[in-house]
Formats: structure tokens, C-alpha cells, sequence
């Protein structure tokens, strides 16, 4: 594959209009604590200690696609209540334009929630799922809305991306108006759904997963046998069908017959929620810019390795999309200074204790992965600051680093303790600790609080950052290793 050729087309991602439209949901995320036991009740007390939100369904499709760098004009109905105003804040905070939403007075804005708790040293876990009734088709003056909007949206726009999940605003009715406009204004139109894949009659390209398609179908997809039936039949429908198989990647079924595998790079996953709205929004935009459709699997599965390598629902940036292009079959974990400082602040809102330490860590050894397990117990969160090849000649003179910066950031990506590792080509972190701002600062056992770097440790402490100085391991350190190789060579 021509990453060039890739980069090229995510280049473009920012010149596409896109009507996305569906069903929406506000997805409600409560964190706490379990304090104590209800004196009224056989069941804990939460103490709620934050409240996140994010649009789902189309709406973090839709949301994805303008984090890509699209415009999008977001349809889909809503309530007329407080939820209502949350998440059209929470659009607007993500620069989805909301003027074509639609009303509905009497039903409520459908709203999915999780309550997490944790306690005293207990790791936060869901402890309860929340939802509001499952909504009807729409019908009536609030369908006759939707399809007015989809009139007025198609003629500024460059294709349809369609996010069904409930079969609540894609009703026949409205699938005609997109198909009519679709054809009238020649747009790409993309469309997943979580149920009934099998209705997108001419659509460009279908993109359920291997469980959706045997639902649409009626095909129950065990192996990869049923799944060549599953995709071969929704070809009845739409003119392609990609459907997305998890860490087996994307299966791409060809409107002429051809079958291709497209394989996902391994990545560690922590939460697959969303994923497909990424795959979603980053296919369609990828049409939209030239892209061939083994193209857009590839570009899919690199935006969906992303999303999945982080918790909870996430939007993927194209910067996000062009560091992992570049860092194929790479370090996943390492990221650019302005990569880290997005997530940072993400994991302060979820009120996690970060942890800061920097170094060489050239021909990792039993010191330096001890010295990294304790320093993640120092928080939530292990940043590793790697010096770059430059910056280790300036410290370590010439013939350092034995092991190249990307193979050493690499090498620490498989540890679990370490998180997220960004490279500088400074002697002194000092200017990504005064961005990041940890509340932790560890340093080797071999440095006292008088002996760091005082620039360092006064800025740190200014904040009201903590440094932690981490016993070493007797003996053990790069230079030794060398010294015995030499010895014994």
C-alpha cells in the first residue's frame, strides 16, 4: 500500500460536505464512588463525581467525520427537554451543525447511560445501564420535517452517510427522499445499521458488522464460510458491502463478485464502544476523496485501531489517523506532544492522576522495567517522556543509543505499565511538563530532591505537583550491559 497515496487522500478529508442522518442518542456517563449502603434500601449509595457526555449512534458517526475534518450537517430527531439541550451543546462543542434537527414534543431525546463506580483502591466498574423507551418510527409532521431537511441539506453536500441503529428515523418514506436526493445531486451514500442492512437499496457501500449482516440476512455468521453467504447477499441490495469483522479487520464484498481481506494492524484494545461509527464516517469521507474501496478498508481499520486503543466513546482527529499512518506497524502507544495534550485533558475530566517520568531507556533491562512498574503506582496514567537519537548523543556521547528511537518507543509500547510515549529532542522535558502539567514527576532513586534538575522540580511544585523519586535496582544499567558485551566480545 502506498502511504503516500493515503496521506493524500486524508489530505482531502476537509473539503467534504456530509449529511448525516439517523438515529441519535445522548450517551450519559456517570462516574463516583460507592461511599456506603442505602439505610433505605438493600443497595449502594454513588457519589456522583462527574457527568460526561457524547452524541451516539449517527451522532458519533457524525462527530467523528467533522473530527476528520468534514462539514457536517447533522438530521435526526430529538426531544423537546433538557436532554435535548445537552446534546445539541455537546454537537456544537464538536462543530456539527445542528440546523436541521428535528422536534418531536411528545417523545423524549433518546438518552443511554452508564453508571460507573469504584471505591477506596477498587477499580471503576459499570454497575448500571440506563436508557430511555425504544423509539417508534417517526411518522407524521415530524417525518414530513426530516424529509423537508433532507432536501434542503442534499444540494450542499457530497455524500449521505446514514447511521441506523433502532430503525426510528429511516423509515421507507425517508429512505426514498435520500435515494431520490442521492441520485438527483450524485452523492456517495454509506449506510450502517445495525439491523437491517439489507434495505439500502443502490447505496454505495453497506457497513455492518459480521453479527449485523447475519441479522439482516437471516444468515447466523459462525465462520468465514457464512460470512462469504451474509456478504454475497447484501449485495441484493446495495452495490458493496464492507463488513467489519473486529481484529480480523474488513472483509470487502465487490459488487462484481471479487472478495478481499483487509487486515487491521494489531493493536491492544481497551474499548471497542463506537468503533463502527468511526469505521463509518472515515469510509465515507474516504469516497468522497478518491479513495478505492481497499483503500477506504485500510483507512478504516487505521481510524478504527485508534478509537479502540482508548475508553469510552472517542472521536478520531485526522491528525490521529495521519500519526498512525505513519507509525505503521509501529509503536501504537507513542504520540505526538499535541496527540498528548487532547488526551490529557480527556483524562482529567475523568479525574485520573497522571504520572510523568522521562529517559534513554536504551537496551531496556530489569531496571528499568522495575523503576516503570513503580512509577505507574505512583497514578493512574504512565506518560514516558524517550529522549530522541539527538538528544541521547548530547547526554550520552557519541555511539548512544545502541537501539534507534522508534524501536526503543516500541519496545516500551509492550510494557502494561507504560501508556502513552512521546519523543523530544530536548536535553530538558521542561517544555512538555509545563504543557502537561503532571501531577506526578518520578525520577530515579539515584536523584535526590536537591540533586534534580531545580528548574524542574520548582515547576512541578508550583502547581501543586508532587516528585516521586523511585528506588533503583542494585547493579543494573545500560552502560554495565555494554561494558560486558565489549568484555566478552
Amino acid at each position: 500500500m502506498d502511504i503516500q497515496r493515503l496521506f493524500s487522500i486524508v489530505s482531502k478529508f476537509d473539503k467534504v460536505r456530509l449529511l448525516a442522518i439517523g438515529d441519535i442518542y445522548l450517551d450519559e456517563n456517570i462516574y463516583g464512588k460507592v461511599t456506603e449502603v442505602s439505610l433505605e434500601a438493600p443497595i449502594p449509595v454513588l457519589e456522583v463525581l462527574e457527568r460526561r457526555y457524547n452524541p451516539g449512534a449517527a451522532g458519533n458517526a457524525g462527530c467523528n467525520a467533522s473530527a476528520l475534518g468534514a462539514t457536517v450537517y447533522m438530521l435526526g430527531v430529538i426531544g423537546a427537554d433538557s436532554n435535548a439541550e445537552i446534546l445539541k451543546k455537546e454537537f456544537q462543542k464538536r462543530n456539527v451543525n445542528i440546523d436541521y434537527l428535528v422536534v418531536d414534543p411528545v417523545c423524549p431525546t433518546n438518552t443511554y447511560g452508564k453508571l460507573r463506580a469504584g471505591g477506596h483502591n477498587i477499580p471503576t466498574q459499570e454497575v448500571l445501564r440506563t436508557d430511555t423507551p425504544r423509539p417508534k418510527p417517526i411518522s407524521g409532521k415530524v417525518e414530513e420535517q426530516i424529509i423537508k431537511n433532507i432536501w434542503k441539506v442534499a444540494k450542499k453536500v457530497d455524500a449521505i452517510m446514514v447511521g441506523d441503529q433502532v430503525s426510528s428515523v429511516i423509515t421507507p418514506n425517508v429512505l426514498s427522499a435520500l435515494t431520490e436526493c442521492a441520485k438527483k445531486y450524485r452523492l456517495i451514500t454509506v449506510a450502517d445499521s445495525r439491523a437491517r442492512a439489507n434495505i439500502f437499496k443502490g447505496f454505495d457501500v453497506i457497513l455492518p458488522n459480521d453479527k449485523e449482516a447475519g441479522i439482516a440476512t437471516g444468515i447466523h455468521v459462525v465462520d468465514y464460510e457464512s460470512l462469504k453467504k451474509a456478504g454475497k447477499a447484501l449485495l441484493k441490495s446495495a452495490k458493496n458491502a464492507m463488513i467489519t469483522r473486529g481484529p480480523d479487520g474488513i472483509t470487502i464484498f465487490y459488487e462484481d463478485g471479487r472478495i478481499e481481506d483487509v487486515p487491521i494492524a494489531p493493536v491492544q484494545v481497551v474499548d471497542v464502544t463506537g468503533a463502527g461509527d468511526t469505521v463509518t464516517a472515515t469510509v465515507t469521507l474516504a469516497l468522497v476523496a478518491g479513495a478505492n474501496l481497499h483503500e477506504c478498508a485500510v483507512l478504516g481499520n487505521t481510524s478504527a485501531g485508534v478509537a479502540v486503543a482508548q475508553h469510552g466513546v472517542v472521536t478520531v482527529s485526522r491528525e490521529e489517523v495521519e500519526q498512525a499512518l505513519q507509525s505503521a506497524g509501529g509503536p501504537f502507544k507513542l504520540k505526538t506532544l499535541s496527540q498528548l495534550k487532547k488526551i490529557v485533558r480527556q483524562l482529567r475530566e475523568q479525574n485520573k492522576k497522571i504520572v510523568w517520568t522521562n529517559g534513554c531507556f536504551d537496551i531496556l533491562h530489569v531496571g528499568h522495567i522495575t523503576y516503570l512498574m513503580r512509577a505507574k503506582q505512583e497514578g493512574d496514567v504512565l506518560i514516558v517522556g524517550l529522549n530522541s537519537d539527538h538528544s541521547v548523543r548530547q547526554i550520552k556521547g557519541e555511539g548512544r543509543p545502541v537501539i534507534n528511537e522508534q524501536n526503543r518507543a516500541l519496545v516500551l509500547s509492550a510494557l502494561e505499565c507504560v501508556d502513552y510515549i512521546v519523543i523530544f529532542d530536548e536535553k530538558s522535558p521542561l517544555p512538555i511538563i509545563k504543557q502537561l502539567k503532571p501531577d506526578v514527576y518520578a525520577k530515579g532513586g539515584d536523584y535526590t530532591i536537591d540533586t534534580l534538575v531545580q528548574p524542574e522540580r520548582r515547576f512541578v511544585e508550583s502547581y501543586g505537583g508532587r516528585i516521586a523519586l523511585i528506588p533503583g535496582v542494585e547493579g543494573q544499567s545500560t552502560t554495565r550491559i555494554i561494558h560486558k558485551v565489549k568484555g566478552n566480545s
